[in-house]
C-alpha cells in the first residue's frame, strides 16, 4: 500500500487525540468484517440508563379453547381462563474486551488515512474476534433447551440428510424461509459443496457472491461457514455441535458500552496509550427456535 505523506505543524487538531476518528473505524470494522456478531440483534436500547440486565419473557404456546356457537351462552358456559407460567430469560451485560498500545506518534497515523484505517482495523478485529467467540459460545455448546438434529453418519452430508434437517426444522414449528439462516463448521460446507443441488448455478445466486461467510442457500436459508464451530475433523463424540439453524432476531447481543475510545499521553512511555474497550452480553431469546446440528 502507498501512503500518502501529509506534513503536519505544531498547534494543528491533528495534535490532539480524535476519538471519533478511531472509534468509528473500529465499529465499522466489526460490522463488515465478522460472521456471527454481525447475525444478531441488537437490543441495547433495552438497558435502562447504566443498567446491565434485561429480563426477557418466554411467553409459553397457547392453546385456544374450541367449542360451537350453539352450546356456548351466558346460561350454558363460562369462559375459561388459564394463568400459563412463562418462563424468563436474562440478558446479563457481563463480558469486556480492550484492547491497548503505545503509539509513538499519533499525529502522524491521524493526518494519514490509509495508515489510520491500518490501526483502526487492527483494533476492530481484537474487539470484534472476543465478541464473535462470545456470540458462537451462545449456541454452540450442546444443551437439550435448543432443538436438536442429530445427522445419522458422523460428519457426513448428503441429499437425504438435508431433506431430515428440513423435517426436524419443521416439525420444531420452524420455516426456513421465515428469515432464519444456517451457519456450519468448515468441515460441513466442505461436505455440503460437493451437492450439486448446492453449487448449481440454478441455486447459488449472484446476491450471495463476495459476502463475509455467505456461501449461498439451502430450503431459502442463507448458509454461513465460521471456524467458530472448530476446525479440521469435527470430534465424533455425541452431541457434537457442527452448525445451528436460527433467525438472527433471536440472537439477542446488548452493549452497556459499544466501542470506545480512550487516550493519554505518557511520560513514561514516550507516547500516546490508546485503548478501546467494550461492555456486552448476549442470549438466546427463544432457545426451542434454534436447531443445534449434531454429530449422533
Amino acid at each position: 500500500m502507498a501512503y500518502n505523506k501529509t506534513r503536519v505543524q505544531s498547534g494543528d487538531s491533528a495534535d490532539n487525540f480524535v476519538p471519533e476518528m478511531w472509534g468509528n473505524g473500529v465499529q465499522n470494522y466489526i460490522k463488515q468484517k465478522f460472521i456471527l456478531a454481525g447475525l444478531t440483534n441488537d437490543v441495547s436500547f433495552m438497558l435502562k440508563g447504566a443498567g446491565d440486565t434485561i429480563n426477557i419473557p418466554r411467553v409459553t404456546e397457547n392453546t385456544a379453547t374450541t367449542t360451537t356457537i350453539s352450546s356456548f351462552g351466558a346460561s350454558t358456559a363460562t369462559v375459561n381462563y388459564i394463568s400459563p407460567t412463562d418462563g424468563l430469560g436474562t440478558l446479563n451485560v457481563t463480558e469486556m474486551a480492550y484492547y491497548a498500545r503505545i503509539y509513538p506518534d499519533i499525529t502522524e497515523i491521524q493526518a494519514n488515512p490509509d495508515m489510520l484505517a491500518l490501526h483502526t482495523e487492527a483494533m476492530g478485529f481484537s474487539l470484534g474476534k472476543a465478541i464473535e467467540t462470545y456470540v458462537a459460545s451462545l449456541y454452540k455448546t450442546y444443551s437439550a433447551n435448543f432443538t436438536e438434529h442429530s445427522i445419522g453418519v458422523d460428519n457426513t452430508w448428503d441429499l437425504d440428510e438435508l431433506s431430515s434437517l428440513l423435517q426436524t426444522c419443521h416439525e420444531a414449528g420452524i420455516d426456513p424461509s421465515d428469515g432464519y439462516v444456517m451457519a456450519v463448521h468448515p468441515a460441513v460446507i466442505r461436505g455440503i459443496s460437493q451437492l450439486a443441488t448446492f453449487t448449481s448455478s440454478d441455486y447459488v445466486k449472484d446476491q450471495y457472491l463476495f459476502k463475509t461467510g455467505l456461501l449461498g442457500s439451502l430450503f431459502g436459508m442463507p448458509v454461513y461457514v465460521s471456524k467458530e464451530f472448530g476446525t479440521g475433523t469435527p470430534n465424533t463424540a455425541a452431541n457434537t455441535v457442527l452448525g445451528c439453524v436460527f433467525k438472527p432476531s433471536n440472537i439477542f447481543l446488548a452493549y452497556s458500552q459499544k466501542p470506545k475510545m480512550v487516550s493519554q499521553y505518557s511520560v513514561d512511555f514516550l507516547g500516546h496509550k490508546v485503548a478501546t474497550h467494550t461492555y456486552y452480553g448476549g442470549l438466546v431469546a427463544v432457545p426451542k427456535q434454534l436447531v443445534q446440528i449434531t454429530n449422533p
